[in-house]
């Protein structure tokens, strides 16, 4: 028996027409909160646009006003007016922002720092302390103007001006009247001799101050940070002689320019902005000292002990040096071009306390040949016998084209940029680089020190020897000393009035 399909009902009129409100109620709902959530937006990025404008404007401000209270600073109690944009929570001066610590030879102050902080509804800050402007977002600083503090190694100065406020008090948008209401020159801080001066600055702005004295050119060199203290330690002037050992490359030159280190060579192994003293006047004493008696030989030498002096090092000259009795001297009045040479250390003392130093007048050292410990037929890879000094003016040339390897200490302290290192330099290296190690160069163990450093091959290799922070580095003979080491101070505390009068 067949039957037929079931065929469903047809919906009536009233059913038709409920559907279709539903359906238009449901599209008018989807567009509202469409709508909506475009309004959301739009508002948001809106209010985030008006904020960071607000932000620019207050920091811009703060610039300004930084730069008329520098002018206060230097105008006595003259007032001097500015227009100023805290927004509209305001700002607040404060007394009481931090201390400023200078120490170094006899000097030993601590002074108050004051601050000007406004504080953004976000957490973020725009603060002037010193001179500088620093804007905050959590640990993240900004440093929108640098302070006037400098250090002029040929002046041998450092300048550091340092501000309080005469009151702590609310600053709102509008007219501001800047004026200095004490003057405290800081006699006592006036000099320091023979040390490095260290400035230690505590308070909320730490990280603000470290970020300046990384980066900023002529200024000092950040040694240590403590964030649970709130601290950054800054170091200026010239460095010890005995840290010269302590990494592998010590760059006097700050900008970025003056240390470069294409495929890594060097690596961690490097401190820059750290001014070495320069060892010209003690090496132009000892050639003056030792150029009378000349060796009979300078291409063939066994050195045994005491000074050895020779002209100049041009070709492949064989030199050993016995280091188990005393520690033994090389004086060359001019350039050293080992080509093809080597000058081995082949015997040392039981406790290898001995050392070899070579101290070199002239204005290149073009290396292609070894310098170093040898055992048997090879280097030993020992970097504490061998130190090598030469002046200011002296380029190194450790390639392109050298086979030559260095394991010591390389010293060639600058405290600026000479014009003369190099005269058209090959390679990559430019000519404000005073060591140049490029392609198929030398392979380098120790520490060198120098203005500038260009390390541009990867197929050479660089090792500092760690065992060399353990020497004690005495960098010359007793009778024989450097200039001494001046830095002088222009310091101050300014206590400023900063008010809506």
């Amino acid at each position: 028996m067949t039957g037929r399909a079931a065929v469903p009902a047809e919906e009536s009129p009233p059913d038709r027409a409920q559907a279709e409100v539903l359906g238009v109620v449901l599209l008018l709902g989807l567009v509202a909160v469409g709508s909506l959530s475009l309004m959301v937006v739009a508002t948001s990025a809106v209010s985030d646009t008006q904020s960071q404008a607000e932000t620019e404007r207050i920091e811009q401000s703060f610039v300004q006003l930084s730069q008329t209270m520098a002018t206060a600073t230097t105008a006595g109690d003259m007032p001097k007016a500015v227009s100023f944009d805290a927004g509209e929570s305001g700002a607040i001066t404060k007394t009481d922002a931090g201390t400023f610590t200078i120490q170094g030879g006899n000097v030993n102050v601590t002074r108050t720092v004051g601050a000007i902080e406004y504080r953004h509804d976000d957490g973020s800050v725009v603060a002037y302390q010193a001179g500088g402007v620093f804007a905050e977002r959590g640990n993240q600083t900004r440093v929108i103007s640098n302070p006037p503090i400098s250090y002029d190694p040929v002046d041998e100065t450092l300048t550091l001006p340092i501000t309080d406020m005469s009151e702590s008090q609310d600053l709102s948008s509008g007219p501001v009247r800047v004026s200095t209401a004490a003057t405290d020159p800081l006699r006592e801080a006036s000099l320091v001799e023979n040390d490095t001066v260290t400035l230690t600055i505590q308070g909320p702005y730490y990280r603000g101050w470290e970020e300046y004295f990384r980066d900023a050119a002529g200024s000092g060199v950040v040694d240590s940070i403590d964030h649970s203290k709130n601290t950054v330690v800054v170091k200026f002037g010239y460095f010890e002689l005995d840290e010269a050992l302590d990494t592998g490359a010590t760059v006097g030159g700050k900008e970025s320019k003056y240390f470069h280190d294409k495929h890594g060579n060097i690596g961690e192994y490097y401190r820059q902005g750290v001014l070495m003293p320069e060892m010209d006047p003690v090496i132009d004493q000892i050639i003056k000292d030792s150029k009378s008696d000349p060796v009979a030989d300078s291409d063939n030498l066994r050195m045994t002990n005491g000074t050895y002096y020779v002209d100049e090092i041009d070709g492949a000259v064989d030199y050993d040096v016995d280091l188990t009795k005393d520690d033994v001297t090389l004086v060359v009045g001019g350039d050293v071009n080992l080509d093809g040479g080597d000058i081995h250390v082949t015997d040392r003392d039981g406790k290898k306390e001995n050392v070899f130093r070579i101290y070199a007048g002239g204005d290149k050292f073009t290396l292609d040949g070894e310098v170093c410990v040898q055992t048997g037929s090879e280097c030993e890879e020992d970097a504490t016998a061998i130190q090598f000094y030469g002046p200011s003016t002296m380029a190194v040339d450790l390639g392109p084209g050298s086979a030559g390897t260095f394991e010591g200490l390389l010293y060639v302290a600058s405290n600026s940029e000479q014009n003369d290192w190099w005269n058209n330099p090959e390679g990559k290296c430019g000519a404000h680089h005073q060591i140049h190690e490029q392609a198929n160069g030398a392979d380098f163990t120790g520490s060198m020190v120098a203005y500038s450093v260009c390390a541009q091959s990867n197929g050479n290799e660089f090792d500092y020897d760690t065992d060399l922070a353990d020497i004690d580095l005495d960098a010359y003979p007793d009778e024989y000393s450097l200039p001494p080491q001046l830095t002088y101070l222009n310091v101050a505390v300014y206590q400023m009035d900063v008010d809506n009068s």
